[in-house]
């Protein structure tokens, strides 16, 4: 009994987990928010790398949140153990505010900053 809470541990403890719940709870959001101050500040022309940069760190996000999930033991932001239900709701989530966030950038970006 005590073997298999173990492996529970070490799975929620394992070196890739530690990094992949850094990544998806910190370090993306970070890039997302930086990026978001790149397009909002832009000066030239509608698109350029921090769009290709942003949607590349949404796609990393889910993608890294997928692995915690089904191989890392993952958990949710305030401890519990995450189902792939919960990747659902965080990709959906994800993909709905990162859009109207994006959205938003340019828009601001194109009224304020191109005008």
């Amino acid at each position: 009994m005590s073997i298999q809470n173990d492996q529970t541990t070490d799975k929620h403890h394992s070196g890739l987990g530690v990094i992949a719940r850094l990544f998806w709870m910190f370090f993306g959001n970070a890039i997302l928010f930086i990026s978001i101050i790149f397009i909002f500040e832009h000066e030239d022309g509608m698109f350029h790398s921090a769009d290709v940069v942003f949607w590349i760190t949404v796609v990393a996000l889910v993608f890294v949140r997928y692995l915690d999930i089904k191989f890392f033991g993952g958990l949710t932001a305030t401890g519990l153990p995450a189902s792939m239900s919960h990747w659902i709701k965080y990709t959906i989530l994800l993909l709905i505010c990162s859009t109207a966030v994006w959205t938003l950038a340019h828009a601001v970006n194109y009224l304020v900053v191109n005008r």
